[in-house]
């Protein structure tokens, strides 16, 4: 094995032997494999190098780095380094499978071996993205095929391939021998597009043996233009102990299959529910059944009805009264009245909180107020990307029950606005992020940002004004007023040179130095920049 390509298949017990005879090695006092999982856990996440030269200290430290390595090897590796594991994978192949593909790709295929590695490495599978599987695979297939022709009729014939290895390696993670914590089904913005009469390589959890490999599962994503109705269906026979779920995109998925997988859930903490544009009451209400674990809700471009039947919408959300987190984003027809039972209810763990969404006729003003009072001061985080003119007081509210605050994002578009954030600094004094993000167009400010300057708290690390328009000269007096302690500014930048030097004479001013001073050197006007100083040694 060569330190490039530490996956493949030498990478095994084999492999410590033959180092030990050619060098003396001087081994430690022996330590039970559970302690050397736990020494070998503190490694960086990509440290392959520091992992693999465990691998050949002795047979106990190989099988301990080796679980490490290989619990989530797509995850942690190359696009290139990636396609070393199919080969790996290639090996556990059925007789019967090695055969018909060796036939497919007679001169890529004919040197691998017919033997199976000596550690299992399908037991020590955890983690399995099928994305990133898809793509090792098309890698893998290209590598092997270098001297072939390249037509449209060859990537036709490498895509059906591609395809039957991708199916036959879901058959083999859903083994016996792999026992999956985490499966990512997600192949939005991704090039795979089976046909009706191909292989449904994305059918991984209803293939035989999938009971076993994903009984344990603990967090599942699955998203893409595909029907889901098949996968939740079979997964809610075999997982009712997920605890992180994300599913992106309703493409006719039925609402009743999707609500029946979450209501066989044991101990949801955290759901994601993106781009979900047909009926949503079922999947909201089936939430209840979560009420006691449910920690996180986060709805992404969801489109809410407006049909008068739909007033109960997120009653089985208010229910969740240990609620964590709690974001709205994008989302379409967030009125009064879906709103309401959410007002209603006593979210006394809230942490964070986010709502952006677009004007409607009846903005849930009342309802937005009486969420953040309920919360009893343990809301830290705010987003507000809405117009803040049809939220009367809202600032005022945050500064009154929310003392506690920590990072705040404001959409600022009038000057009234922005004298409310200055008279939000006066209650909350512990501020460390402050974002006013773009919501329509740029807001061009002069005087209140540099009064918003006098008036931010002296605890504050980060600035973002991607939604503001300014002068240098504001710009200058504004950096003037800042506290020392800002080490993340990020701005709409129109003269570079000018801008970046008056953030440089501030990192001055508390001995400080831009960090990222490269990267800003290869920006174009008019841009969005970050600018990040850190202290002087």
């Amino acid at each position: 094995m060569t330190d490039h390509h530490p996956f493949k298949e030498t990478t095994d017990v084999n492999n410590y032997a033959t180092y030990n005879k050619s060098k003396e090695v001087h081994y430690s006092p022996y330590l039970p494999p559970e302690t050397l999982g736990e020494i070998f856990s503190f490694f960086a996440d990509d440290d392959i190098k520091s992992l693999h030269s465990c691998l050949l200290v002795n047979k106990t430290w190989c099988e301990s780095a080796a679980f490490i390595l290989w619990k989530r090897p797509f995850d942690i590796s190359s696009i290139m380094a990636s396609s070393e594991l199919v080969t790996v994978y290639f090996l556990f192949f059925s007789d019967e499978k090695k055969k018909s593909l060796l036939t497919s790709v007679p001169n890529g295929l004919s040197h691998l071996s017919s033997d199976r590695p000596a550690l299992n490495y399908l037991s020590y599978l955890r983690y399995v993205d099928f994305k990133k599987v898809y793509k090792a695979v098309r890698m893998w297939l290209r590598t092997k095929t270098l001297l072939e022709p390249f037509c449209s009729e060859f990537k036709r014939k490498q895509i059906d391939l591609a395809n039957r290895i991708v199916t036959e390696l879901g058959i083999i993670f859903t083994t016996g021998y792999a026992r999956l914590d985490r499966l990512s089904l997600d192949i939005r913005y991704f090039e795979y597009n089976p046909k009706e009469d191909e292989v449904d390589c994305l059918s991984w959890p209803c293939y035989p043996g999938a009971y076993v490999a994903l009984s344990d599962l603990r967090e599942f994503l699955c998203g893409g233009q595909f029907m889901k109705n098949r996968i939740l269906h079979s997964m809610a026979k075999i997982c009712k102990d997920i605890e992180i779920l994300s599913i992106h995109e309703s493409a006719e998925t039925s609402p009743e299959i999707l609500a029946e997988f979450i209501k066989v859930q044991r101990r949801l903490i955290k759901f994601t529910l993106t781009n979900w544009s047909s009926e949503i009451l079922e999947i909201l209400s089936s939430l209840r059944k979560q009420a006691r674990t449910l920690k996180y809700m986060e709805l992404i471009r969801c489109i809410f009805p407006k049909n008068e039947d739909y007033t109960k919408l997120f009653c089985g959300l208010a229910e969740c009264r240990n609620l964590q987190t709690l974001k709205f984003e994008q989302c379409q027809h967030l009125s009064t009245k879906l709103m309401k039972p959410l007002a209603e209810a006593s979210f006394e763990k809230l942490q964070t909180f986010i709502i952006d969404t677009e004007t409607v006729p009846d903005p849930p003003t009342a309802e937005i107020k009486a969420i953040i009072q309920n919360s009893r001061e343990s809301l830290i985080n705010i987003g507000l990307n809405v117009n803040l003119s049809l939220y009367a007081d809202i600032m005022e509210t945050i500064a009154t029950f929310c003392p506690n605050l920590l990072n705040l994002s404001v959409t600022i578009e009038r000057d009234s606005e922005m004298q409310q954030l200055i008279t939000l600094f006066r209650s909350c004094t512990s501020l460390i992020e402050l974002k006013i993000p773009k919501k329509w167009k740029l807001f061009e400010v002069k005087k209140s940002l540099i009064e918003l300057g006098t008036a931010l708290p002296s605890t504050l690390k980060r600035i973002e004004l991607d939604g503001l328009k300014f002068s240098h000269e504001t710009w200058d007096e504004f950096l003037d007023m800042c506290p020392g302690s800002i080490n993340h500014f990020a701005f709409n930048c129109f003269s570079k040179s000018i801008f970046i030097k008056i953030v440089e004479k501030y990192g001055k001013k508390y001995s400080k130095l831009i960090k990222n001073e490269e990267m800003l050197d290869l920006t174009w006007l008019p841009v969005q920049v970050t600018v990040d100083l850190m202290l002087i040694k």
